[in-house]
This record gives C-alpha cells, structure tokens and sequence, in this order.
C-alpha cells in the first residue's frame, strides 16, 4: 500500500514536471513570436520611410526634367523663328550670278558674265571669253570698279590667239551695270604672228 501510494505521487510529480517544460516552451515560443513581429514591423515602417524618400526624390528629379526639356524646347523656337527672315533676306538680296546684254566686242556682240569670273562675247565678228582672276576698287568717291582678265578670241577670218583684259565697271540702276575694257591680244593669223589691242563696251543686266 505505501509502494503503491509512493508510485502515485512519484507519478504526479513527473506529470508536472512536464506541464511546466510545456508551459516553458510555450512561453519562450510566444516571446521568440511577439519578438520577431515587432522587429518586423519596425523593418517594414523604415521600408516604407525609405521608399517613400525614394519617390519623392524621383518626383523631384523627374519634375526638374520635365521643366529643364521644356525650356530647352522652347529655346530652339525662338532661334527658328528668326532664321527664315535671314535667309529671305539674303535671298532677296542675292541673284543667280549671271548677267547678259549687248555690246561692242567681237563686232556687235551678245556679252554676258557668269558668277563675277567669267566675261563672254558672241558678235558678228567671233567669240571671246575672259577669266577674271582679280577685282578691287578705287579710293575715294569714284563709283567704278576694277577689273584684270586672261583669256582668249576666235575671230571669223581664222585668227585666234591669247588676250588680257584690263577694265572697269560700274553699276548704275538696280540689276544693271556697264563696262568698258581694253584687251592687248596676240593673233595668229596663218603663219603670221600680230601683236595687236582691242577694245569694248556693253550694258548687261543681273539675273
């Protein structure tokens, strides 16, 4: 009877001996849990802190973009705006290079000159063509200009040779000008050699 009351006690007492190591480690269970949440929930508070910082320093930077693109858009209007006055000015101001009119070269001639360089005559007597290689002006108040060529002439009766042009120009109305020249020449004529001068003079009107 005393072994049997010993077993019962010995049974009670390991039996809460083991309810309280559950009671322990269902404590320590909860801590470890409640521990865990609030550290968490700390990390995802300074998460949302830390993205929200994000987002408002991409809107700032984003906005300083968009007004920075803007004003660089803006800029190239107003530089495109003056461009066209330009060029429709110098376009009204310029021509083609080419003038044509009538004179006394090779005979009553058709004279013309293309881009400033380049003096032709085609007349009753031959053609003749002339390379301006150098232009200046005179000082003080007179109005012409001056003017140095090399070139040559085909006349009808088979003679041709080398000339230089020696000349002045003058402008005088809007697309018109004159001009008057001398041109020392070598002619060969058969088997004949002449040195000889020339003269012209023409009105042309600009293109």
């Amino acid at each position: 009877m005393t072994m049997l009351r010993i077993d019962i006690r010995e049974q009670q007492t390991q039996e809460s001996d083991d309810m309280k190591n559950r009671i322990r480690h269902i404590a320590t269970l909860a801590m470890f849990t409640l521990t865990s949440t609030f550290a968490l929930a700390n990390t995802t508070a300074g998460g949302e802190e830390q993205w929200q910082i994000v987002e408002e320093d991409q809107s700032s930077s984003s906005t300083t973009a968009s007004t920075s693109t803007s004003s660089n858009q803006a800029a190239p209007k107003q530089t495109s705006s003056s461009k066209p006055a330009s060029r429709s000015s110098s376009r009204s101001s310029s021509n083609s290079g080419f003038k044509i009119g009538m004179g006394l070269d090779q005979g009553l001639s058709i004279v013309g000159q293309i881009n400033n360089t380049v003096n032709f005559a085609i007349g009753n007597d031959g053609i003749a063509a002339d390379y301006i290689f150098s232009r200046g002006s005179f000082s003080g108040d007179v109005p012409f200009n001056w003017y140095a060529g090399v070139g040559g002439q085909i006349q009808r009766s088979d003679k041709f040779g080398p000339r230089v042009a020696l000349g002045v120009e003058l402008p005088f109305a809007k697309n018109w000008d004159g001009y008057a020249q001398l041109t020392p020449n070598l002619m060969f004529d058969n088997s004949d050699l002449k040195l000889g001068i020339g003269a012209g003079i023409g009105v042309r009107y600009s293109f």
